[in-house]
């Protein structure tokens, strides 16, 4: 397939760590990068939502903090008569309601910048693109972690959590054409420095490492024909789940310090701990470390 000389930011999931996504566009845009369209999954489909709205670094940030200082998810009232056949651990009322008082516009067609949305289908169990009509309910779909939020209905169809199926669509951005590629990893794909505990924590970790062997075959299949910029930071801040906003500043920082060394060296996608005193490596041309 001919490239189109277009760059395409991915913004994958991975619930409050997805504030690094904000960082990473934050060193994009010092350095003049513009997307020609954006990929989101999950919170990366909400940070996408608005940036391709035109809000700036500094309106984005303000709403990450002002989702640090809210509540946004609160516990399921079906739990306490339906048990297991509740709908989910949490109602997302609160999502639904800050997205609805903060994106500024309400349809894919009023966006600046072309946006392309991932959730699964739960009944054909496959990924769905998503990309007109009404916004706040493909943002809705797309970050509906089983378990945690209930399945959307969309046309008929049950929507949960793109990241299902689809958390890094880099091969999605490569389909369209995209010559250049851009995203940052919001999970990490290395051994972890500690071990997973707790029933929530394993089961996202788990969806994690399945997602892993996708990525290695994209990334094996796109690199060779296309400027893959993928960069794995293994975020150091510590957050006790995918529902810990508390750290919303501090990881949106090393984020962006991380994001911006690399991009001015050209480093393509091996881990670098922030404090340790290394060198980022030359530039790792469409290439990637194995796990």
């Amino acid at each position: 397939m001919r490239r189109k000389n277009k760059t395409a930011l991915v913004l994958c999931g991975g619930g409050s760590q997805g504030v690094a996504e904000i960082g990473f566009y934050r060193a994009l845009t010092e350095k003049g990068i513009k997307p020609d369209f954006i990929i989101g999954t999950s919170v990366g489909a909400i940070n996408g939502a608005f940036i391709a709205s035109g809000l700036d670094i500094d309106q984005i940030k303000e709403l990450w903090l002002e989702i640090s200082h809210q509540k946004l998810y609160r516990l399921n009232p079906e739990l306490l008569w339906k048990w297991g056949n509740a709908t989910s651990l949490f109602k997302p009322t609160g999502l639904k309601q800050f997205l609805m008082n903060y994106l500024p516009v309400k349809t894919f067609e009023e966006l600046s910048i072309p946006l392309t949305v991932v959730a699964t289908d739960l009944q054909k169990a496959e990924p769905v693109y998503l990309d007109k009509g009404p916004l706040l309910h493909a943002l809705m779909a797309s970050s509906a972690i089983p378990v945690y939020f209930p399945p959307q209905i969309m046309n008929g169809d049950q929507l949960v959590d793109g990241g299902i199926t689809n958390n890094i669509p880099i091969d999605t951005a490569y389909g369209m054409g995209a010559s250049a590629i851009y995203c940052m990893l919001n999970v990490c794909r290395h051994q972890f420095k500690r071990s997973v505990s707790g029933l929530f924590d394993t089961l996202i970790r788990s969806s994690e490492v399945s997602q892993y062997q996708k990525l290695r075959d994209d990334t094996d299949r796109i690199a060779p024909d296309a400027e893959l910029y993928l960069l794995d930071m293994c975020i150091n801040t510590q957050l006790t789940g995918v529902l810990d906003f508390s750290k919303t500043e501090i990881i949106m920082e090393e984020a962006y310090r991380f994001s911006k060394k690399a991009l001015e060296r050209g480093y393509g996608c091996v881990p670098l701990p922030l404090n340790s005193g290394h060198e980022i490596p030359q530039k790792i041309a469409n290439s990637y470390l194995p796990v």
